[in-house]
């Protein structure tokens, strides 16, 4: 019987991921790769259609209701480093082994003032709680993976000429609300080491957002400066911190962006 449901479940799981890439056929074209390259980044609208978002925020919840033990999880709150101290302060959640050793699997991290300090208890619904899952999506949930190794991405990494691409890591990122704090100026190569090779994001809304719920910020040609910081972990494996300039020279070149 155990058999039996497995094969079944297997089937059904096949069907969908099939049916999900087929969907996913999109591709760069010449001027959309021009201005990636010169502004370094790129809008694609309806990436996914609507079906496909309500299929990936339903699976997140099942995972949260299969994974997570509120019971016995760590209390790893994502945080980040004050953005005004002299030398940068390392975040809380990268000093703890959860954190260190969450590259290969399904990893809750909660907002800042998601429990109660007293009770240690909630104080908003479990859905809402959680700032991040990550860092193997796409290892670990077959959904995921689907979207992950699509012909879409394919495509993009075609077009933009990338040779042998390698998917570091993924994350469902929930921005909730009226909870959590501030997610400072940053580049991702701060954090992906990748010795010059070139890092390519996908940030995939499954809501529709704008500058009041949430959008993601760019400046234009910032792709052509090395990254002013940098994640380093500690040699005694204590955690990790944060070596380069202060983050509010970041935000006086996002501010000049901003007016001009």
């Amino acid at each position: 019987k155990q058999w039996y449901q497995r094969r079944v479940g297997e089937h059904l799981q096949h069907y969908y991921i099939t049916n999900l890439i087929e969907e996913m056929s999109t591709t760069l074209t010449d001027e959309q790769v021009r201005k990636f390259e010169s502004d370094g980044y790129l809008i694609i609208e309806d990436f996914l259609k609507p079906g496909q978002c309500d299929d990936l925020k339903r699976k997140i919840h099942d995972v949260i209701d299969d994974y997570l033990n509120l019971e016995t999880h760590p209390r790893t709150l994502f945080t980040t480093y004050q953005a005004n101290n002299a030398k940068p302060e390392p975040d809380k959640h990268m000093m703890t082994d959860y954190f260190l050793q969450s590259g290969d699997g399904i990893n809750f991290f909660f907002e800042e003032g998601a429990f109660d300090k007293e009770t240690d208890k909630l104080v908003c619904p479990k859905y809402e709680a959680i700032n991040k899952i990550g860092h193997s999506l796409h290892t670990d949930i077959p959904e995921y993976k689907a979207v992950a190794q699509s012909e879409t991405v394919k495509n993009i990494c075609r077009a933009l000429k990338m040779s042998r691409p390698v998917l570091p890591q993924s994350m469902y990122i929930f921005k909730s609300a009226g909870l959590g704090g501030e997610v400072t100026p940053h580049k991702d190569s701060s954090f992906l080491h990748t010795g010059g090779t070139r890092l390519l994001g996908l940030w995939i809304p499954l809501d529709d957002t704008d500058t009041g719920n949430g959008c993601l910020w760019f400046i234009p040609g910032s792709h052509r400066e090395p990254p002013s910081l940098f994640m380093n972990r500690n040699a005694d494996n204590s955690g990790c911190v944060f070596e380069g300039v202060k983050i509010r020279t970041l935000r006086r070149k996002i501010n000049t962006c901003v007016r001009r």
